[in-house]
This record gives C-alpha cells, sequence and structure tokens, in this order.
C-alpha cells in the first residue's frame, strides 16, 4: 500500500466492491419487497378465485331452487305433498345440485315433501334451526353452517329459499349437500397449480372446524381446529387484523394470503414458502453478483494498467535520480511527455539536472585552475626541500633538518592531492588517454609492493604477495600500477600494528584475471558500503580522521579500470577484499 500503483488499485477495487454491494443491497431490498408483493398477490389471486367460484357454485344452486319455487305452488298455496315430490323429483337439474335430497318445507318450517326417502324426516319441524330463523327475519335465501342432519346424522350444508305470495311466506324449498359425499369447492386437481409446498387450507372461524386441511382426504371434513396457540399457521388464518403477511410456521417463514366467504364463514387461505418464493430473486442476485465479480476483476486489470502507465515514469524519474545521485556525471534527462504533472516533474529535474551540471563543470573547471595553478610552485618548493634534505646547499642543524623532512613529506602529500584531482579531471573530461598492451600481472604486483614499502614500514604493515601465475592482462601498464598503489595503500591504511597485506592474483574465467587485495581491518562499515566508490567519500568523517587522504583513490581506481574495460569491487570477509578483473591478453590465455 505504500506505492501509488497499489493506492490506485486498491481504492478502484474499494470503490468497485462498495458500488456492487450498495446496488446488491438496495436491489436485494427493493425486488425481495417487489417479489414478495408479486408472491402474496399471486396467492391472493388464487384465494379470491377459489372464493368466487365457490360464491358462484353457491349462487348457482340457490338459483336452482329458485327456478323450481313456481312449480310448487297453485292459487297461492303449496301442492299436495304426492304433487310436491313430483314436481320435485322431475326437475334433473335440482337432482344435480343437489343430490342430497330435496324437501319442501310449509309456513312452519315442517318438511312434508322429499325427493330422497329418508325415514322420519316428513314431519319434522325444523323451525328451532338458526338458518330456518334466519329465513323468516330476513326473507332471503339462506346457507347453513356445516351441521349435522337431524334425522341422516351426517354432515351437511342445507340451503334454504323462500316461497311468497303476495309478500306472505307460504313456504320454502330447500336442498342438501352431504359434505362427506359431495362439495360446494373446486376439485383439488383444478386448483393445484402452485409450487410444492404451498399449503392450501380452508377453515370454518365460526365453528373452528378444517373444512379443508393439507393432508385431509374426501370424507374427512369437518375435523375440529387446534387449541389457540397450538398451530401458528391456524392462528394467523384466523386473524381478521391482516388477510397477507410473512408468518413463522414449524421453523420457516411463510408468504400468507386469506380470503373468506362470510355467508358461510369460512376463510380460505394460501402459504407458500417464503425461501421457495424468493428462490427466482437469491438466483438472480447471484447471477448478478457473479456479472459483479466479473466486471469488478475487469476493472482491476484496467486500473492496474492505468495505475502502471501513471506510475511508469515516475519509477523513470525516481530510477533516474538514484542514478544521478549515485553517479551525477552519467545522470540522464528524463523525456517531457505524459500527464501534465508528470510532464512538469521531467522539466523541474531536467532543469535541475542541467544547473548541476553546469556547477560540476564549473567547479572542475576551478579546481582544474586551482590545482595548475598550485603545482609549478609546488614542485619548485617540493625541488628545494629535496636539494636541503640532500645537503647540497650544506650540512643543516639536526633540528633543521627534522623541520625539512617534515616540509618535504607535507609538500609530497599536497603533490600528490593535486595530481589526484588532475587526474580525476581529466578521466571526467575523457581526457586520459589510455596506451593498452600485454602486461604481466606479477611484475606489476611485484613493483607496487616495492614501490609501498616504505610506506607499510612506517604502518609496520607487512606485504604478501602469493606465488608467481604467470598471468598477464591487456591493460594501460601505468594505470594498473596507479590502481594498484591505491588499493594497497588503502589496505595498510585501515591494517593494525603488525597485520598483514596479502595480494593475490588468480585465473577468474577463461578470459579474465583476478587481483584482490586484502588486509586485516574492520572492513568497510554497512552504511558505507554504497558510497565507496564515490569522489571524496570515506569512511571516517569529522574534523579528524584516522587515515589521511583525498577520498579520490577508489574513484580514480574505478574510473581507470573500467577504462581498460575491467571490474572492481569488493566484500567483508575477516578484513576489506577489494578485487579487480582484467581481461587476459594473448600470453595469458596461452599459460
Amino acid at each position: 500500500m505504500n506505492s501509488l500503483r497499489n493506492r490506485v488499485i486498491a481504492i478502484v477495487t474499494l470503490t468497485s466492491l462498495l458500488t456492487v454491494l450498495a446496488i446488491t443491497i438496495t436491489a436485494y431490498k427493493s425486488l425481495g419487497e417487489d417479489q414478495r408483493k408479486l408472491i402474496v398477490q399471486k396467492e391472493k389471486l388464487e384465494t379470491e378465485r377459489l372464493t368466487e367460484k365457490v360464491s358462484q357454485n353457491i349462487r348457482q344452486r340457490v338459483m336452482a331452487l329458485s327456478v323450481a319455487r313456481p312449480l310448487l305452488t297453485r292459487n297461492g298455496h303449496l301442492l299436495e305433498p304426492e304433487a310436491l315430490e313430483s314436481v320435485i323429483e322431475e326437475q334433473a337439474y335440482l337432482n344435480r345440485a343437489f343430490p342430497g335430497g330435496i324437501l319442501v318445507f310449509d309456513a312452519q318450517d315442517t318438511a312434508i315433501a322429499e325427493n330422497t326417502y329418508v325415514s322420519g324426516r316428513i314431519g319434522t319441524n325444523y323451525a328451532d334451526r338458526d338458518h330456518f330463523k334466519r329465513l323468516h327475519s330476513t326473507g332471503d335465501p339462506v346457507i347453513s353452517e356445516p351441521i349435522m342432519g337431524r334425522t341422516t346424522e351426517v354432515p351437511l350444508l342445507s340451503f334454504l329459499v323462500p316461497i311468497h305470495h303476495e309478500g306472505r311466506m307460504i313456504g320454502s324449498i330447500g336442498g342438501i349437500i352431504k359434505l362427506g359425499d359431495e362439495s360446494i369447492l373446486p376439485p383439488r386437481a383444478s386448483r393445484d397449480d402452485s409450487p410444492d409446498n404451498t399449503l392450501s387450507l380452508i377453515l370454518d372461524r365460526q365453528h373452528r372446524l378444517f373444512i379443508e386441511s393439507p393432508d385431509s382426504k374426501p370424507g374427512n371434513e369437518l375435523q375440529p381446529l387446534p387449541p389457540a396457540g397450538e398451530d401458528s399457521l391456524v392462528d394467523a388464518i384466523l386473524e381478521k387484523e391482516t388477510q397477507t403477511r410473512v408468518i413463522d410456521y414449524q421453523g420457516e417463514q411463510y408468504l400468507l394470503a386469506t380470503d373468506s366467504v362470510e355467508r358461510l364463514h369460512w376463510v380460505f387461505a394460501r402459504a407458500a414458502p417464503y425461501d421457495q418464493a424468493m428462490a427466482p430473486l437469491i438466483a438472480s442476485l447471484n447471477q448478478f453478483l457473479l456479472i459483479s465479480a466479473g466486471v469488478t476483476l475487469l476493472l482491476l486489470v484496467i486500473a492496474w494498467l492505468a495505475a502502471r502507465s501513471l506510475t511508469r515514469p515516475l519509477t523513470r524519474a525516481t530510477r533516474t535520480i538514484n542514478a544521478m545521485a549515485e553517479a551525477p556525471e552519467s545522470s540522464k534527462a528524463l523525456p517531457e511527455k505524459g500527464p501534465r504533472e508528470i510532464r512538469e516533474l521531467s522539466i523541474a529535474f531536467n532543469r535541475l539536472s542541467h544547473e548541476r551540471h553546469q556547477l560540476d563543470e564549473l567547479k572542475n573547471d576551478f579546481i582544474s585552475s586551482v590545482s595548475h595553478e598550485l603545482r609549478t610552485p609546488l614542485t619548485s618548493i617540493e625541488g628545494s626541500l629535496k636539494m636541503m634534505v640532500a645537503g647540497v646547499s650544506g650540512e643543516l642543524p639536526d633540528k633543521a633538518l627534522s623541520m625539512a623532512r617534515i616540509a618535504l613529506r607535507n609538500s609530497e602529500q599536497l603533490n600528490g592531492l593535486i595530481r589526484d584531482l588532475l587526474d580525476f579531471n581529466k578521466l571526467l573530461a575523457g581526457k586520459r588517454e589510455f596506451r593498452i598492451e600485454s602486461c604481466s600481472v606479477d611484475e606489476s604486483v611485484h613493483n607496487a609492493i616495492e614501490g609501498n614499502q616504505s610506506m607499510a614500514r612506517m604502518y609496520q604493515v607487512h606485504l604478501v604477495p602469493n606465488a608467481s601465475t604467470g598471468l598477464y592482462v591487456n591493460a594501460d601498464p601505468q594505470a594498473l600500477r596507479q590502481v594498484l598503489d591505491n588499493l594497497i595503500s588503502n589496505a595498510i591504511k585501515h591494517s593494525p600494528k603488525g597485520g598483514e597485506v596479502q595480494i593475490d592474483a588468480r585465473k577468474e574465467a577463461p578470459e579474465q584475471a583476478c587481483i584482490t587485495v586484502r588486509d586485516q581491518g574492520n572492513g568497510v562499515p554497512d552504511w558505507f558500503r554504497n558510497r565507496i566508490f564515490e569522489r571524496f567519500a570515506q569512511a571516517d568523517g569529522g574534523t579528524t580522521r584516522a587515515t589521511a587522504g583525498t577520498g579520490l583513490g577508489l574513484a580514480i581506481s574505478r574510473e581507470l579500470i573500467q577504462g581498460m574495460s575491467g571490474g572492481i569491487g569488493f566484500y567483508n570477509e575477516q578484513g576489506a577484499h577489494f578485487w579487480i578483473t582484467l581481461p587476459l591478453s594473448s600470453l595469458g590465455s596461452s599459460q
């Protein structure tokens, strides 16, 4: 998350996920409510359709009785019982409408005629029945609640239609439906068009009876309802506050829709499992989530490509800036193109790099000019001091001789500093010419050791060469000697008193030779490893340093080795090991 690319990808990912989540929640709430309403409406329509069919069935049967009334009277009076029975037996439509029997009652509600003989029914008075009382009070056709036949002792429904003459009721005609043999409900097969597990029930609210339950069989109607509180579905159906809602039943949720036939006090109910009803919506949401996941993945790829395109110039600028920090002389300009911010950054960097190059050139010119101006008087001073120390101008007192030697040593050190500065400026300007020839590695190492013996004695360090190798390399002899002098003098300075500096040479690869200078000091500090070959860089800082020097030796050595197509580096292992590689000459290859 620390990189700009990762942040852009994270922002796009988070935004996409939040968008998908918000859409999903909103869609689920909105579509879920719509789906629930649709399912409830569907079940509601089914119950209304069933209610209408039952009501239509009732009206047809009442109409059949009403149509037969004129046939039962003459001159404002009911026909004789024998004639009545003959008439009702001849009406086929009455027999189809009421296979349980048709009866004619007089004005006092006594049965006087029937089409189906039942022992003891003729002459029985039914004035105490509730539906007969309602018939007299309203004067309209009535239907009884499910009752037990007084003489048949079977559950039945009784239809009654009054027979009037000049506003006076002279009798009534009734039809009987035995609920054990026939029902006024449509056959189940004609209304079994709902998904599996949908419950369909018909309850008698007034008498708390099952007219039809999910597991009822023909002939098993009129079962008593369970006590209140025992069956949550039955309790919900019997409540009058609402007709559609979600209920809990047997550990599951159901969508409940109800309707009623008030003439019978029957309640028609359908309960669809909530999970089953919402399954199409869940499937649609799952499909939406799958599509959203694919779109999100595509957005991630696009975001990664966009972030990569956005951060690539920044990465290139970072590398260039790091390269400029590590090697100012080799820094390159950034392309001034791309988005406005990147373009402005490139312009600012190129301006900074150009100004730094100008400052470097000015500094190098200044150092070169000063070095040239100082070299001539220092050469004269050094020559005069040498002649004084050698006694050319006469014998000097011991104290004066000691002071002259100190002055000579410091003038030589100052001359070396000026020489290093001039050499480095030549290397940077590309004015240092290399004279490549076949050089003996053994001879170069031997000469470098001889040249640094006096310094080694002063630091009380021993110089130890390896055995003769017979290797030859393609190099500039003077440049190679200068590199070896720098490496050996550094090793001497950083070795403890009584320590050793070992110079090894070996064949590194089929076409290369490697020379290693190893000391017994503390090695290169970790914090200084990346700056070891920079100019004017020294591990010892401050106003006083443990070792003297300009800090240009290793920087010059790197430039010289690279000019001879070689390599240079170091590693720590019980002291610092500085190595250089140079290409073998034909003489070296044949050894």
